[in-house]
């Protein structure tokens, strides 16, 4: 039966991935240099013992002579899971490795190129990078002495054959524009068989819808209402599509993998709010068809759903009233005795297991297995935040709960769970976290922030807990933005870094920590203007000559009322105060206010909505600020009421604002010690300038001599190199190009000659970029060198090959540019022109600490009786004028030509070495 269930899951998905490749609805796709498409590849067996998912990017990054496509195809993420003998299941998800301090790199991906062509056949593959070993672990095994299994390559689970069959099967769809209704089978060495299913996630072009919601909302209020989707995953864009006049809707949307949607639709106004909206969600898959019927003045009581996706959008309805009254948000909990506490969750248990029951033969097992996944930590979550409550107000520890009250805690899976980015899950771990601390007496012992969670985390979890508590924990850290415990952080953050695989965890530690250091002390200001709430600025430039505290507050402005017995002491010359009052105040009235506007040195002003960025504040939360009188940066603090941090610790607060101040006023008081090291620097600056006179005096002339005769020489190899770059390209060369494309086109080869043009194209702008520049980079010179070699081919049909040792850094090493084009330009024109389909062209380049070596050889004509110092070639003569400004001290530059005369072979050798030291 489970084998029956796992081959209708695998054709569903084929055939959502043929409906999105459907001739009909998706035309040919003509690839263009850059294009991408991501893929989401699942392979399991048949006898449901492993699951491996892989997120593949494939983009464009070459297109051969003979006009087929070349692909880097890079392997995003793997999620592994399989189970051995003894049905003990282990995991690995590369966004989320084991933990390794003091990384210095990021983990390398796995990329392959792939040449396909024209109707996406591929014709050769080969690997460029190999990803680090994957290590599995134990899913969910509590025992802290769980071993990890051996590592094993990525090739043995997603081996090279794999990889090209469903390639195949994917870009022939693409190009192609035909149906694939199929399941790609595949087979293993030990015969084992396996289905793979392939869904096209994102795409630098615009993809097919797969799936539809349509249906009809009556009573509408509104007829501008709009109908929105919204989902957590960041492969999805929001969708917005309006109703027509009669309520009625036909929408087509793009899904894929039960990926989980939120619909939402109500009237919007012009405050961005909805008024009385209305949500249901669900997960969507391609091929699903849902219909929607209702009553817009009584929505959830009107409702229902059809199509073949209705029986998942009614679950989820049934749903809602019992997550909604087991979730922490509610209070139907806090009041509870431990036994009415645990009666409680058992009948919320009871009804929702009644819910599901109803459906177990109407939607598939994966979501429902999902499902309860999700009410799990919805109960687990609940009930940790009961224990925090109820222990704060008996004063109780953990061991005096109930036997097993925390059973269903210890014991849920959270490693390798499917929740990843859920509301629900998200909670639960952090509360989860705090619980590990209790667990492990840190917070007994007043151990809080980011370095009790840190090793909470690290002691506790693996997986995505580990990288989700440690992110969560960066991030409250570093929106304090405070200059001590930013500092404090570097290693911290750049090991999450260089751990971590999750692009969305990157991105926002990266923009925080970029924020957070721009605060770092001695900085220029990162706000230098205030927008207010009746639509003017305040220039907090102006405020300069004397130290100034910056205030804002995100609370009531009755909440400064602590602070104004400390502002009023503060002498009005000595320091200035700049309080911005958040939008708080508009539905709290406050006396307050007033009381702050009347003092001398206070600037009272209520913001905007708008905050600016780098304030980075929350509600209920105060920021205070303070800058010397160049209005730089000294230091901040935040004060979190929203979190309690203030109820508990008033007094610290008040300590650190009053040494705030203090230091602020201090940057502009000079110290006697500061005084006396002043004169003295001044005394021994006057000194060091009248020496600097004199010492200038005598060399003034010796230098104006030098300059001279570097001026003298920077024109001569001015002068050269145009003289080099003006003989660099052939004027016969550009005269046979544009001939030999004539004639393409009046013999109707016309791709042939589109190719043709786009590379002499692309070798004219490579020429002419690099004009001006006297080096260029030798990765730069090569791919000239390589346009040129592939434009005499057309003409010549000779062979050439280019290698490069490994030892040379073709990014980092610079040299003067075209200067291995003339050799190339002689050995194909006087070498190898009349060789035809036997003429070899061979490029080697080495190097060593103090040379570039280049060795051009061809199997040519030979020098014949034309010796190489009486060579009369404009180009060479150059290059050799080139190499001697080049050559400095013990370094010189040589060219040497000489005739193949090993094993009577034919042809040049030129061997061209280029001082680099």
């Amino acid at each position: 039966m489970k084998q029956k269930k796992l081959l209708s899951l695998g054709i569903i998905f084929l055939l959502g991935l043929s409906q999105l490749f459907a001739q009909k609805q998706n035309p040919k796709l003509i690839f263009k240099l850059a294009d991408w498409f991501e893929t989401e590849i699942r392979i399991n067996n048949l006898m449901h013992t492993s699951d491996y998912r892989f997120d593949v990017k494939y983009e464009t990054s070459n297109r051969t002579q003979n006009g087929d496509l070349v692909f880097n195809a890079t392997i995003e993420r793997m999620r592994l899971k399989y189970a051995d003998a003894d049905n003990i299941w282990f995991g690995y998800d590369s966004y989320y490795p084991p933990y390794v301090e003091n990384r210095k790199k990021n983990l390398i991906k796995q990329i392959y190129e792939i040449t396909v062509d024209a109707k996406g056949k591929i014709s050769k593959l080969k690997l460029l990078s190999t990803a680090t070993k994957v290590s599995f672990s134990v899913i969910d095994l509590k025992a802290p002495t769980a071993q990890l299994k051996a590592e094993f390559t990525v090739s043995s689970f997603f081996p090279t054959d794999y990889l090209k069959r469903i390639s195949e099967t994917i870009i022939n769809a693409l190009i192609t524009g035909k149906p694939k209704v199929k399941t790609v089978d595949l087979l293993n060495a030990a015969g084992e068989k396996k289905i793979a299913n392939a869904v096209l996630k994102s795409a630098s072009f615009k993809l097919q819808k797969n799936a539809v919601i349509k249906g009809k909302i009556t009573n509408l209020t509104d007829a501008d209402s709009v109908f929105s989707v919204i989902s957590s995953s960041a492969s999805f864009k929001d969708e917005i599509f309006r109703f027509n006049k009669d309520g009625s809707f036909n929408a087509n949307v793009l899904a894929w993998s039960n990926t989980r949607r939120r619909w939402v639709f109500g009237k919007f106004d012009e405050d961005d709010e909805f008024d009385g909206f209305k949500t249901f969600s669900l997960p969507l898959q391609p091929l699903d068809t849902l219909t929607v019927k209702a009553d817009a003045q009584n929505f959830y009581k009107t409702v229902s759903f059809g199509g073949n996706a209705g029986a998942k959008a009614t679950l989820f309805k049934d749903l809602v009233a019992i997550f909604d009254n087991q979730w922490v948000n509610k209070s139907n909990y806090r009041s509870k005795s431990i036994n009415e506490f645990i009666a409680f969750q058992k009948q919320g248990q009871k009804d929702f297991d009644g819910i599901l029951k109803k459906y177990v033969n109407r939607v598939s097992s994966e979501i429902l297995e999902d499902i309860r996944k999700d009410f799990k930590y919805i109960q687990a979550g609940t009930k940790l935040m009961y224990v925090a409550e109820y222990r704060k107000k008996q004063n109780m520890s953990l061991d005096e709960f109930p036997k097993g009250f925390f059973l269903n805690i210890d014991t849920l899976p959270v490693s390798m769970s499917t929740s990843e980015g859920g509301m629900y899950y998200g909670y639960y771990l952090k509360w989860l976290l705090a619980y590990q601390q209790t667990k492990l007496g840190m917070v007994n012992a007043n151990q809080y922030g980011f370095y009790a969670d840190y090793a909470t985390a690290m002691a506790s979890f693996e997986g995505y807990p580990l990288y989700f508590s440690i992110y969560e924990s960066l991030t409250q850290e570093l929106h304090k933005s405070e200059v001590e415990s930013t500092a404090r952080l570097k290693n911290y953050y750049e090991d999450f870094i260089h751990n971590c695989g999750n692009p969305f965890f990157i991105d926002r530690i990266n923009e925080l920590w970029a924020k957070a250091t721009l605060w770092a002390p001695g900085n220029p200001s990162p706000v230098q203007k205030l927008l207010l709430k009746d639509g003017s600025t305040l220039d907090l430039s102006k405020f300069k000559g004397k130290p100034l505290v910056l205030i804002v507050n995100n609370n009531s402005p009755d909440f400064l009322k602590d602070y104004i017995e400390l502002i009023k002491k503060q002498k009005e010359n000595n320091i200035h105060f700049v309080i911005a009052q958040g939008n708080f105040s508009s539905f709290i009235k406050s006396d307050f206010s007033q009381v702050l506007k009347t003092l001398n040195n206070v600037t009272y002003v209520e913001l905007s909505d708008h905050y600016p960025e780098n304030f980075n504040l929350y509600y209920q939360q105060t920021k205070v600020f303070t800058f010397n009188p160049d209005f730089r940066v000294i230091s901040s603090y935040l004060i979190n009421k929203y979190t309690g941090e203030v109820e508990t610790d008033k007094g610290q607060a008040h300590e650190v604002i009053r040494e705030m101040i203090k230091k602020a006023i201090d940057s502009s008081v000079m110290t006697k010690e500061q005084k006396a090291s002043l004169i003295n620097t001044i005394g021994w600056s006057i000194g060091s300038a009248l020496l600097t006179l004199l010492i200038a005096f005598f060399i003034y002339r010796t230098r104006i001599a030098n300059a001279r005769k570097r001026t003298l020489l920077k024109n001569k190899i001015k002068d050269l190199e145009i003289k080099a770059i003006r003989s660099q390209m052939n004027p016969h060369f550009m005269f046979n190009a544009l001939n030999s494309i004539q004639s393409m086109i009046n013999n109707g080869q016309y791709k042939e000659a589109n190719i043709y043009l786009e590379k002499f194209a692309l070798l004219m702008r490579r020429v002419l970029n690099n004009s001006e520049k006297s080096f260029v980079s030798l990765s730069d010179e090569l791919e000239a060198i390589k346009l040129y070699c592939e434009l005499e081919q057309l003409r010549f049909n000779f062979k050439f090959a280019i290698d490069v040792t490994p030892e040379v850094n073709t990014e980092l090493l610079e040299i003067p540019g075209m200067i291995i084009q003339p050799l190339v330009e002689n050995a194909v024109l006087h070498g190898l022109s009349q060789k035809g389909d036997s003429g070899l062209l061979d490029i080697h380049i080495s190097c060593d600490q103090r040379y570039l070596k280049i060795i051009v050889r061809d199997n040519g004509i030979g020098l014949k009786e034309v010796s190489p110092s009486k060579n009369k070639s404009f180009g060479l003569k150059l290059l050799k004028e080139r190499l001697i400004l080049l050559s400095t001290g013990g370094n010189i530059g040589n060219l040497h030509l000489s005739n193949n005369s090993e094993n009577n072979q034919s042809g040049v050798t030129a061997v061209l070495t280029i001082p680099i030291d």
